[in-house]
């Protein structure tokens, strides 16, 4: 392992995601506020290729979209979900702050 990907896996794991690797594949995991077991699984070369991807999977979280894939017909929470929509809509909401958190202090490494 890297000088890189040892940094990597320092800053998240403290900001309290679990990290792991199997060659260029990354899955970087953390409970929402509501015990959701979230994810981002990404696959990268190196610090620039990590950040970015990252990066983009923040800009291009939707958290409307996230929280209808969790709701039932009648507009409640499954699988475990909020029941209420607007809980769980919260909860999406700190998934995408978790990785901009994680984002900005992997970013910061390039600066």
């Amino acid at each position: 392992m890297n000088k890189d990907m040892e940094i990597i896996i320092e800053i998240a794991e403290k900001l309290d995601w679990g990290v792991r690797v199997d060659k260029n594949e990354w899955e970087f995991s953390k409970f929402s506020p509501a015990g959701q077991d979230f994810n981002i699984t990404i696959t990268a070369n190196n610090l620039r290729d990590i950040v970015d991807k990252i990066q983009e999977r923040c800009n291009n979280f939707d958290c409307s979209q996230e929280t209808h894939l969790w709701l039932d017909n009648t507009g409640h929470g499954m699988n475990g979900a909020p029941e209420d929509m607007k809980d769980l809509y919260e909860d999406m909401e700190a998934c995408l702050e978790m990785m901009e958190e994680l984002f900005n202090e992997l970013d910061r490494l390039i600066e």
